[in-house]
């Protein structure tokens, strides 16, 4: 008989074992011998607890909460606005965007909208506080940045301004190998426009990374090449600058209105005081004095609050006169007239066809002119300071009233007509080059105030009058004062 295999006599062997039969198996290998009694160390596992543990977890249902996203996953950003189908007309100009679709509710609000940048797809739809849907105004504010990658950051950058979006920071080289800059949107959101210039790998960018951030900031001259924002923190593009003779009064009478906050920063060459104070989001300059030699520059002003009727009551107690009770405007709009101790006008609004009581697009501060020939100071204000027509209502070749987007900041204006007569006021205007845009309003008809200079405070301004007696401070913040 031909001797077993190793397989077939560890094969009995086991066989034996676990039957419990009694007898003696045939003759074993060595080899074999060991195996088997480590089999019979191991007979009795696993122990009785640990099977019965083990049966009942494996019948418990299994979970998926830890199973990877599945590849054909997207994700697409939701933006809440006020006056989604403005916010879709500006990333059309801002971005080149294109819509997709739109679900409009009867009385014209967006429920949800959808535009496509690039490959890429954006939800958005008008904010509806009733449902927890609100936009970043109402919050005072959005955490959330959206990173636009681009073939040409500084054309799109520039596209953006032209649409209406703010510098937040300027385009700039990065160290992570990209040119970028960020901008505000009128909706609330900021935006990192970005254009891939190297090429760098992660460790290189993280030696980079802990090269910057440990090394202390080195004292450096700013200017307006992009070291700093063109703009001046706390400022928009449009200042209105109230300069008369009673200006102490109209600091009262703001503070004591609009709860303004402020400062009166010094006294200019002509006696008057230089002060500057903040009405909501916005700044106002104030200049003048009883004793100041300079020619007093009135202005209107349209002023957005939360409570239209209780500021107007505030108004008259802090000693201005009544131009028009509040009352509803067709436009959405309830909105008081009132007229300071220094000729000012403030038109004080509420809107309340949406949850904010600011306008999309606009700010709480917003100049109003009434000059004669409102076409040709529409006109005018596009050829010398870029100025978008945003609105216009208009019969019989007048202008009743037109809104004018310049940078971040809104204008308005509409014909003089029987009290609403002409107010020539004075600009402090924020541009990116000081001396482009001086020349550009010199060609487009304006007269020379002041050729541009630098400014010990930080700017480099120049000064024009333009065909219709208002006064613009062409300026660019080139420098941090030390």
């Amino acid at each position: 008989m031909a001797k077993r295999t190793l397989i077939e006599q560890l094969d009995d062997a086991v066989t034996g074992l676990l039957t419990s039969r009694k007898s003696k198996p045939r003759q074993l290998d060595p080899e074999v011998t060991s195996l088997l009694n480590l089999a019979a160390d191991l007979r009795h596992l696993p122990r009785p607890a640990f099977r019965k543990k083990l049966k009942a977890d494996l019948r418990e249902p299994v979970s998926t909460a830890a199973s990877p996203v599945s590849a054909q996953a997207t994700a697409t950003p939701y933006l809440t606005v006020q006056n989604a189908a403005q916010a879709i007309e500006f990333y059309k100009k801002a971005f080149g965007a294109t819509e997709i679709m739109r679900l409009t509710e009867p009385g014209g609000r967006i429920g949800h909208a959808e535009i496509e940048i690039g490959g890429s797809r954006i939800m958005l739809a008008d904010e509806s506080p009733d449902y927890g849907s609100v936009a970043p105004p109402t919050l005072g504010g959005s955490p959330v940045k959206i990173n636009l990658e681009v073939s040409d950051v500084d054309a799109v950058a520039r596209q953006a301004r032209a649409a209406g979006a703010k510098v937040v920071r300027p385009v700039e080289d990065q160290f992570y190998g990209h040119r970028s800059g960020q901008f505000a949107d009128p909706f609330g959101y900021t935006w990192i426009i970005s254009t891939e210039i190297e090429s760098v790998s992660h460790e290189e960018m993280q030696r980079r990374f802990e090269s910057l951030v440990s090394t202390p900031p080195k004292e450096v001259e700013k200017s307006a090449t992009g070291k700093v924002n063109p703009i001046r923190e706390g400022f928009h593009t449009i200042t209105p600058y109230i300069a008369v003779r009673e200006a102490h009064e109209v600091i009262d009478f703001i503070q004591k209105t609009f709860d303004a906050q402020g400062s009166i920063l010094g006294v200019g060459s002509a006696g008057g005081i230089h002060a500057e104070y903040k009405i909501g989001d916005s700044m106002l300059m104030i200049g003048g004095s009883a004793s100041w030699k300079g020619t007093p520059m009135p202005t209107a002003l349209h002023v957005y609050v939360k409570d239209a009727d209780a500021t107007y009551k505030r108004a008259l107690a802090a000693g201005a006169t009544v131009i028009r009770e509040p009352a509803d405007m067709p436009y959405g709009d309830r909105e008081a007239g009132v007229k300071d101790v220094a000729g000012n006008h403030w038109y004080i609004a509420t809107q309340q066809v949406s949850a904010s009581y600011i306008p999309a697009g606009f700010h709480a501060v917003t100049p109003y002119l009434h000059p004669k020939g409102a076409a040709k100071a529409l006109d005018f204000m596009k050829r010398a300071f870029g100025a978008e027509e945003t609105f216009r209502s208009e019969s019989d070749n007048v202008i009743h009233h037109a809104s004018l987007r310049l940078g971040s900041s809104m204008l308005s204006l509409g014909e003089a007509h029987a009290e609403f007569q002409p107010m020539p006021t004075m600009f402090y205007l924020y541009v990116e080059d000081t001396d482009a845009l001086y020349k550009q309003a010199m060609a487009a008809g304006a007269k020379s105030l002041a050729a541009p200079a630098d400014q010990p405070y930080g700017d480099r301004n120049a000064a024009v009058e333009d065909p219709f007696g208002n006064q613009w401070y062409i300026a660019t913040h080139v420098r941090d004062p030390q």
